[in-house]
């Protein structure tokens, strides 16, 4: 593909997984030609080998040269190595019954503004509240891109830490090398939120041919970090829309984060969960 999205581009799946952290299932023509791939990350959990999507990606898609990748997919299932654990997330650009026939599947929800809606309307979408409480926030922060990944990693931990849970154990590695990759691709930016030249909230995006995608966001615990945090957004949407791109949240299951994301007008969106277990991997779904 001359331009694969974001999260199957190779440096993408060497910044989130390391260069020897990921394979790809292969379907090849009569003459030994590829002409279709689906990456994923190699690992091991709990001794047990695991095929599973990488770290701080949303989903994975086949990879083609030709305009009917979809129809390759039970195939490249079937191609994937037979693994204790699968559990792979997949590009919502199929239809259930082809997914179904090789691994059983679930449906997971993103959101998404598309890129058609108008940027100089965009808050005509917002609810009542968000749309008040970013008419305050633009009196009280400035917005700035940043090349400060420590600082945003610090604000990412503080999230973290307000939610009362532990960052996944790959935050500290994955996220810097993704920032590294956005630069050097010139697809992604960094943005801070300040106060009085002290950073409240920062987001991370990137963006590929067709969608801008918010990746990460870190903010201060207090009233001041929230509203910080959705001005960000507000400029991350606006930019995207102006650039022709749809803006995707990578919404969350939790209803919370899902009703936040739904204030900005974002539709949900639906993808596929593949998860098969085999073996030892069947005593260790059971306990997970």
């Amino acid at each position: 593909m001359q331009q694969p999205p974001l999260y199957v581009a190779p440096w993408w799946l060497d910044a989130t997984c390391g260069p020897d952290g990921w394979d790809a299932a292969i379907l090849k023509d009569a003459h030994g030609n590829p002409v279709a791939g689906l990456p994923y990350h190699l690992t091991r959990i709990r001794g047990l080998q695991a095929v599973i999507t990488p770290p701080f990606t949303q989903w994975v898609t086949p990879v083609s040269s030709s305009d009917s990748a979809g129809n390759y997919i039970p195939s490249l299932l079937s191609a994937l190595p037979q693994v204790p654990i699968l559990d792979l997330c997949l590009m919502p650009d199929t239809s259930l019954d082809l997914v179904e026939s090789v691994i059983p599947a679930t449906l997971k929800y993103s959101y998404i503004i598309p890129g058609a809606s108008g940027a100089d309307q965009l808050r005509a979408g917002y609810s009542e509240g968000l749309r008040r409480n970013l008419n305050k926030a633009e009196k009280l922060y400035s917005v700035a891109e940043s090349t400060d990944i420590n600082g945003f990693m610090a604000l990412c931990r503080q999230s973290y830490a307000q939610q009362k849970i532990s960052p996944p154990n790959w935050l500290a590695a994955v996220i810097p090398e993704v920032y590294k990759g956005l630069s050097t691709h010139q697809c992604g930016h960094l943005m801070m939120a300040y106060a009085e030249g002290k950073a409240i909230a920062g987001i991370l995006t990137a963006r590929d041919q067709h969608t801008s995608y918010y990746l990460a966001g870190g903010r201060t615990g207090d009233e001041q970090g929230a509203s910080a945090h959705a001005l960000l957004l507000d400029h991350a949407v606006r930019a995207a829309l102006e650039h022709g791109t749809a803006f995707d949240f990578e919404g969350s299951m939790h209803p919370g984060i899902a009703n936040f994301f739904q204030s900005f007008g974002g539709l949900p969106a639906s993808y596929w969960r593949l998860r098969k277990f085999r073996g030892l991997g069947k005593l260790w779904s059971v306990f997970h």
